[in-house]
């Protein structure tokens, strides 16, 4: 189930380059994008990788936010965006992302939990920045609440993983990437279901769901939830 959760992870680490010099508007996935400010009306400036554009939405947007949506470009180059999805608190800013990779958490498909937290409560001791102190104080009252929650950079994008182990040894697992949106699911012993939020994405992934070894149920969903995000946590680390 690790390996899988590992696979999972690492399923789009080739694609969603994006460029400062052009944009692929008609995309074949999601993109991620951050609102810079309102102009007038429906109009927002936007910043898609580090490029800055203006386009019309209509659904109300608030500066600082990041959103997953759906690009496409018409007639006389008018940028429509739709499907706009916003990103969990946890996912939007670089810092909340660990400087480790995935494989530095599992030893040969294996996790283990007491080693997890016995790391976190190290790094919490440790003299370490006041950003690293703040994410692995998230991650530990991730732990507190029964989810692992590992923020990572794979192949130069964010991946953000959590997961729950269940009572019947399943696991229960959200994963949110730059390119794809989020995935909902969960682990069997020999199989694996996962809703996505996105079409493009739900195309995608069964093109790449053979890689993962295992019989794949994929469905679409409205809305998608993180197992773990700030909306969930009491904690003042401003200081």
């Amino acid at each position: 189930m690790i390996s899988t959760l590992q696979k999972l992870a690492g399923i789009g680490s080739d694609i969603g380059h994006t460029s400062s010099s052009g944009i692929n508007f008609n995309a074949n996935l999601p993109v991620s994008i951050e609102v810079m400010r309102q102009i007038d009306g429906g109009r927002y400036c936007l910043k898609v990788g580090r490029k800055e554009l203006t386009t019309k939405s209509s659904k109300p947007l608030k500066e600082g936010e990041k959103y997953w949506a759906n690009f496409s470009e018409g007639r006389g180059g008018i940028l429509t965006i739709s499907n706009l999805y916003r990103q969990p608190q946890l996912f939007e800013d670089d810092a909340y992302f660990l400087p480790i990779t995935l494989d530095a958490f599992f030893k040969e498909n294996y996790f283990s939990y007491n080693e997890f937290r016995a790391f976190l409560l190290k790094q919490l001791s440790s003299e370490t920045s006041k950003e690293l102190f703040k994410l692995y104080a998230y991650m530990l009252l991730a732990l507190s609440k029964a989810t692992i929650h590992l923020p990572f950079i794979h192949e130069g994008k964010k991946v953000m993983l959590q997961f729950q182990k269940s009572a019947d040894a399943s696991l229960l697992f959200y994963i949110a990437y730059e390119h794809l949106g989020p995935f909902y699911g969960v682990i069997r012993e020999s199989s694996v279901e996962i809703a996505v939020l996105y079409e493009k994405s739900f195309y995608y992934l069964q093109k790449e769901s053979s890689k993962l070894g295992m019989i794949t149920h994929l469905n679409l969903q409205k809305e998608i939830k993180p197992l773990f995000d700030l909306g969930d946590v009491a904690l003042d680390v401003k200081g």
